[in-house]
């Protein structure tokens, strides 16, 4: 595969009101990143025009980014009417004449309608210009973007943050107009741009990384390990971005003619280096310790389409990236917690012999099945762990139904996939792992999501401190910018766990936010599959 040329479409430089401290601001900051991760150029608006003031963040942007190579300027704008910003007449020829050939708006944050009285000024000039227009899902749903779409036909309309389960709104929104494109950083579903591609064209697709809240790493493995052909890996990865540019109606100079290429470093470890080029990670030994399945032919569930996602879809995405082992549970198993939820993961493991291994699922509020389903699948050894879901089944990880399964895992020495958060009604909390870790101490109770949020991150190191038997599984959406290296630092090497919730969101991104995690190789080969290994003890 050529060495693709990355374009990132969606990344806020500067000064924020509540920045992260492990995230960066700095502009230079993200061209150091830049050129580790292989990416050529961005996109950038500036925090200033979306937390205090739009026309003062667009000009502070200019003087930021003035002199560093690779980074694009895009304004943050808004209609005229209250004079805080100029008339669109005056304002688009003077943002093409510096260079700026995309905008982003936020009608919700900044509270204002997209109606042709109030907006039609300014959309109608980025109309006439063909100049990109850039939104979060989070401030103009799918359908109202599509409705932007028809009302301004020749407008480039880019959807940032459109996740993995909206395919039911999405694909007929696709379908329904031509100008309507995806910023790809949460757009993680799997198999996602295959089926995009194949349906709508890869010129849907924009690159986008989310910095400096997620990691560059991650968002670039769908482009590197889809499979789609390499002229589609290069049409997202910058081809789309740049065209939309060039395409904008202006005599003044493009700042941009080319995505530049980007040398890799001289000291690559062997697994970025295979990963830059989208080489299967068949030298090392990758163990994913948290996964899901569906029934045999598979494609959705109730609440969203989930395509692909029986035994044979999963495997199928770990030959392709070089996974060699996962532990899934079955999504009827999260769900009903019925007997035939764990007679389809037994014909899995069956099926694929080595590289499938089963968490165990029981519904608690069933206790008499539960304690068949006791004696039949996990006293027989048929499971390698337990896995709970106080969210659907409604019984806290410490009611005392859960006792049998916990005593079992107790006695073997087995993982209890929890799945975490910060709320005791929906999710097991690193509070409540602090009451069950030091009762049941040879339990291996593995936090899944422990990647979401920083507020659960920080909790559960604080909670992994004083109890061993904690683990961090990072799985999550968001692939937090620094996680991996923080959980690292502050929980240890031998706590972390790399997971993707694979065939819910596909596991390239998941895989690529540990993968690409800037810490040494030997701590990087524990957290992806080492770890886990030694839990199991397969």
């Amino acid at each position: 595969m050529p060495r693709l040329r990355f374009f990132d479409g969606n990344a806020m430089v500067g000064w924020r009101a509540a920045r992260h401290p492990e995230t960066i601001w700095r502009p230079a900051d993200f061209a150091r990143d830049y050129a580790y991760y292989g990416i050529g150029a961005a996109l950038v608006h500036h925090a200033s025009s979306v937390e205090y003031h739009q026309d003062y963040g667009n000009r502070l942007l200019l003087e930021e980014i003035e002199g560093i190579p690779g980074l694009i300027p895009q304004w943050v704008l808004m209609p005229h009417h209250t004079h805080e910003i100029a008339p669109a007449d005056e304002l688009i020829p003077e943002m093409l004449q510096l260079g700026v050939r995309a905008a982003r708006i936020l009608p919700k944050t900044h509270g204002f309608a997209l109606s042709e009285q109030v907006a039609g000024p300014l959309l109608s000039a980025l109309h006439e210009r063909r100049i990109p227009l850039f939104v979060d899902v989070a401030e103009l749903g799918i359908d109202a973007a599509a409705s932007l779409c028809e009302r301004f036909p020749e407008l480039p309309v880019i959807l940032c943050g459109v996740a993995w389960g909206s395919d039911r709104q999405l694909e007929p929104a696709l379908e329904r107009v031509p100008n309507l494109y995806i910023e790809t950083a949460a757009f993680q579903g799997h198999r996602a741009y295959e089926r995009i591609a194949k349906q709508f064209g890869a010129q849907r697709l924009i690159f986008g990384t989310g910095l400096p809240d997620r990691s560059p790493g991650a968002a670039m493995m769908m482009s590197l390990y889809e499979d789609i052909s390499d002229e589609e890996r290069a049409m997202i990865a910058g081809g789309n971005l740049l065209g939309l540019l060039q395409a904008v109606q202006t005599d003044a100079p493009s700042p941009i003619e080319e995505v530049p290429a980007v040398e890799p470093p001289e000291d690559d470890d062997p697994i970025v280096a295979s990963m830059r080029e989208g080489k299967p990670l068949t030298d090392e030994y990758i163990f994913d310790a948290h996964g899901h399945i569906g029934h045999e032919g598979s494609m959705g569930i109730a609440r969203m389409q989930l395509p692909w996602i029986d035994a044979d879809g999963l495997v199928g995405t770990m030959d392709r990236l070089g996974i060699d082992r996962c532990i899934v549970s079955t999504w009827s198993g999260i769900t009903h917690g019925d007997p035939a939820s764990n007679d389809i993961m037994l014909r899995a493991i069956e099926r694929h012999p080595g590289r499938l291994l089963g968490f165990g699922t029981v519904n608690p509020r069933y206790p008499e099945v539960a304690a068949e389903e006791m004696r039949r699948v996990f006293r027989n050894g048929l499971m390698v762990g337990y896995k709970p879901y106080p969210p659907r089944q409604q019984v806290p990880l410490t009611d005392v139904r859960h006792r049998p399964m916990l005593e079992w895992a107790d006695r073997n020495s087995a993982p209890v996939l929890c799945h975490g958060g910060l709320s005791p009604q929906t999710s097991v909390t690193p509070d409540q792992l602090a009451w069950l870790a030091p009762m049941y101490p040879n339990a291996q109770f593995l936090l899944a999501h422990a990647g979401s949020s920083w507020g659960l991150a920080e909790a559960l190191v604080s909670t992994g401190r004083r109890w061993g038997n904690i683990y961090a599984e990072i799985t999550y959406t968001s692939i937090l910018y620094g996680l991996v290296e923080y959980f690292v630092r502050e929980l240890g090497r031998e706590r972390v766990l790399f997971g993707t919730d694979c065939v819910m969101r596909d596991a390239a991104p998941q895989l690529g936010w540990a993968a690409w995690a800037r810490i040494p190789l030997e701590d990087k080969r524990l957290v992806l599959g080492g770890n886990i290994a030694r839990i199991t003890g397969v």
